[in-house]
């Protein structure tokens, strides 16, 4: 059965055979996940996660943290009382890499799924209300797909500002047995406690 498998999950020795296998069309995603994203897991910054086949390959990784948006950045784009005009929780997509054998198979959509649950089970626990991601200008239609919408060109950087509204709690009734199915398929069992 396919998994997603935390990198915290995987220790040091066994992670440095396996990335030598990691290979990305995107150098900068590469590099990040065969020589940073070990130390910055370790650290506490940021949580990759690996999508893993029934055969143990690993088809990519998506690696999250928390976040914050400023209220008047999202003005229009999140169903958020005008009266709130305190920063936003969100859960930011740092990274996201569909590893070159594998692209076009469906990968993407798995993890992009994880991350929204990801975020649904982090309003549950201490409140969230969007999906957020830099991307890189290749990525903006993929995470358009996704129903993600341009904000703004990130200021000195080519990436662009996205944001995804979430749910809110009384709309998760009717979406929740979907997420709770995928976490069955994808052995991700502890999520699905929060879910419920």
């Amino acid at each position: 059965m396919p998994s997603i498998i935390s990198l915290a999950d995987i220790s040091r020795s066994k992670f440095d055979r396996l990335k030598k296998n990691f290979s990305c069309e995107n150098a900068d995603l590469e590099k990040h996940i065969k020589q940073y994203a070990f130390n910055h897991q370790k650290e506490g910054l940021f949580q990759t996660y690996f999508y893993v086949d029934d055969n143990d390959n690993f088809l990519g990784y998506i690696s999250v943290s928390v976040a914050t948006i400023e209220r008047a950045t999202i003005e229009d784009e999140l169903d958020i009382s005008s009266s709130i005009k305190y920063s936003i929780p969100a859960v930011k997509i740092t990274r996201l890499c569909v590893f070159n054998s594998f692209c076009n198979k469906g990968v993407g959509t798995v993890l992009m799924t994880f991350a929204n649950i990801l975020a649904v089970v982090q309003q549950k626990k201490i409140g969230c209300r969007a999906l957020i991601v830099d991307s890189k200008p290749e990525a903006v239609e993929f995470y358009k797909h996704f129903g993600f919408i341009e904000i703004d060109k990130e200021e000195n950087s080519d990436t662009m500002f996205m944001v995804f509204d979430i749910p809110k709690p009384s709309e998760i009734n009717k979406i929740v047995d979907d997420m709770v199915e995928f976490c069955k398929i994808f052995k991700q069992d502890d999520l699905i406690g929060i879910l419920k």
